[in-house]
């Protein structure tokens, strides 16, 4: 696979045999701006981040939805996205209702593709958000399924295989049919990718599905996933304190250290 978000680069490889010069594929970060107006002459920025270069409209409408700026696909009239010489600039044109002001002051600088929404000033806005509640009955994939999952994300990271360098998070319905995968050099931007990516397919909020994260998972990624209303939250590293707090307070099923072995279950996602 070789895609925009991946270059090839010359290196010199050191063996204790020998040393040699190959090419390597790379993964691009690059600098993402995405600015909000409602009209062509009205851009304010939202966020600077690093991004892998390519399903740009899907990360944005994966952000503007997880950060509560706009509900449904309808809300964004247009999506201009350019090259300039310092980086990728996103335009997006709201509907005239929303009010987006409010959200431009949380973040300062650059936010980087580690980083997340660490930029916010109150992470108490984390602590205390109204999350909507998942109505519908909640049906858990089986131990056995569960530990299927990882596999599954490995055989179709396409973009890690090649590169090594960027993070991935999947979504499986009820049954562990995996529905999508995005890849990016930044975990968030990757769950922001799938977000965007599962509203304009229409398939929020996520009920009864599972998401599974390449990495760990921080308080960001458990705010991100209660926004999408999944059910599951599993990853194949180790969540934080913080992720734990979260996900106890709002009843999200919260698993890590994913493998075919087994897994561990920190919230099980059961009104206490």
């Amino acid at each position: 696979m070789t895609c925009i978000s991946i270059l090839k680069f010359e290196v010199i490889k050191h063996t204790p045999q020998r040393v040699t010069k190959l090419q390597d594929s790379i993964a691009i970060e690059s600098p993402l701006e995405i600015r909000l107006g409602h009209d062509k002459d009205s851009f304010q920025t939202l966020a600077i981040t690093l991004c892998s270069p390519d399903e740009i409209e899907d990360l944005v409408y994966g952000q503007l939805y997880s950060e509560g700026i706009i509900t449904q696909c309808s809300d964004v009239l247009s999506i201009q996205v350019f090259d300039n010489e310092l980086g990728l600039i996103a335009e997006v044109i709201l509907l005239k209702s929303i009010a987006y002001n409010k959200y431009l002051n949380k973040r300062h600088g650059m936010i980087h593709a580690s980083c997340g929404v660490c930029g916010k000033t109150e992470i108490d806005d984390l602590l205390t958000f109204q999350y909507t509640k998942n109505k519908q009955p909640i049906k858990s994939l089986s131990i056995r399924e569960i530990c299927m999952l990882p596999e599954k994300l490995c055989q179709s990271q396409l973009a890690f295989k090649e590169t090594g360098g960027v993070h991935a998070c999947a979504l499986f319905d009820e049954t562990g049919e995996l529905l999508l995968l995005k890849e990016d050099v930044g975990r968030h931007n990757a769950l922001d990718k799938l977000i965007g990516r599962a509203l304009l397919q229409k398939l929020l909020p996520l009920s009864n599905k599972t998401i599974l994260l390449s990495g760990r998972v921080s308080f960001e990624l458990v705010h991100k996933a209660l926004i999408s209303g999944v059910t599951t939250l599993a990853a194949i590293g180790a969540p934080s304190s913080l992720s734990i707090e979260i996900a106890q307070a709002n009843n999200l099923r919260l698993l890590g250290f994913v493998k075919n072995t087994g897994f561990n279950e920190y919230c099980n996602g059961k009104i206490r």
